[in-house]
């Protein structure tokens, strides 16, 4: 008996681990309640800390996006996995959070559309199918990252509207879009090194691409890239150059280059929101915003040397 009882207690305070024991996806209908989650999880699995954090669509602030994370959106928190060679070889390649579109946005239904339809289980049945491919395209690029550096420039690829969701679809398959995770970096790269206002701008994937990709969202967003002239005081786009280097190196590589072929005889027509400034500026809320955010952050590394001096650190 005294052993039964031991060998409970001893697997009730078993640490819980993200790979044992999180959920492998969850999806919630609102930021508040994902945060919860988060936040659960944190406190729960003593090694949740200990990897990576994939996160799209946040602010600067680490906050979730309200223009990403719309009435059309839900919140995606996934454990991606990475398999080994033998049994038992599976460990956590990263958690990610991001954007999922819900079912209605994708057939443009409202959910009292949905509400009507008289088959619950084919509607069930459906929703598990694309939800499925949510996760799939969200962690496409995630899973060819191999330290934390990829990581997080693989999160800037990482679908975060419903247009994308669909495009992304479509283009990853037909290969289009491998071309230009291939070369990005080195056109980035060699653009930086002729232009210093180029390397100054320092874009992220996502932006780059958009910016070759729409003329007028490089003139609102990087005028000084877009409407510059060249030494002989003709009009030069820098995006024009970067997507016929891109052109011209996906040729030199025998690599697809439709996407660069795109940008360029599509650029002048396409059209690529640009969320728009605060129109208030209120600099006394920001800076006591600053100031809450220094304390909190001063307060949580006292917090920390306390419990290392305990023995007690947090268990996230």
């Amino acid at each position: 008996m005294t052993t039964n009882n031991t060998t409970a207690a001893a697997a009730e305070s078993k640490a819980k681990t993200v790979i044992d024991d999180m959920d492998q996806r969850r999806l919630f209908d609102s930021t508040d309640e994902a945060a919860a989650y988060i936040a659960k999880c944190q406190e729960d699995f003593a090694d949740f800390g200990s990897y990576p954090v994939a996160a799209a669509g946040l602010t600067e602030e680490g906050d979730f996006d309200p223009d990403v994370y719309t009435d059309e959106m839900r919140v995606g928190v996934y454990v991606l996995t990475k398999r080994g060679d033998g049994p038992n070889s599976t460990t956590v390649h990263c958690i990610v959070i991001a954007p999922a579109p819900k079912v209605t946005a994708f057939l443009g239904l409202t959910e009292e559309d949905v509400a009507s339809f008289n088959n619950a289980a084919g509607v069930e049945w459906l929703t598990g199918i694309i939800d499925k491919e949510i996760n799939h395209v969200t962690v496409r690029q995630l899973r060819k990252a191999e330290n934390a550096q990829e990581i997080a420039e693989a999160v800037e690829s990482m679908p975060t509207s419903l247009a994308d969701f669909i495009t992304s679809g479509r283009e990853s398959t037909s290969g289009i879009l491998e071309t230009f995770n291939q070369l990005w970096q080195i056109i980035k790269k060699g653009m930086g090194a002729k232009s210093k206002p180029f390397a100054l701008a320092n874009l992220s994937k996502k932006e780059l691409r958009k910016a070759m990709e729409s003329a007028s969202y490089a003139a609102t967003v990087y005028p000084q890239l877009e409407t510059r002239t060249n030494k002989k005081g003709e009009p030069e786009s820098l995006f024009v150059l970067a997507a016929t280097f891109g052109q011209m190196l996906a040729k030199q590589e025998s690599l697809d280059s439709t996407i660069f072929d795109r940008m360029l005889s599509q650029r002048d027509e396409k059209e690529i929101a640009v969320a728009d400034d605060e129109e208030d500026f209120d600099l006394e809320a920001m800076a006591a915003s600053l100031a809450k955010k220094d304390e909190e952050a001063k307060a949580d590394a006292d917090k920390g040397e306390g419990g290392d001096e305990s023995g007690k650190g947090d268990e996230a």
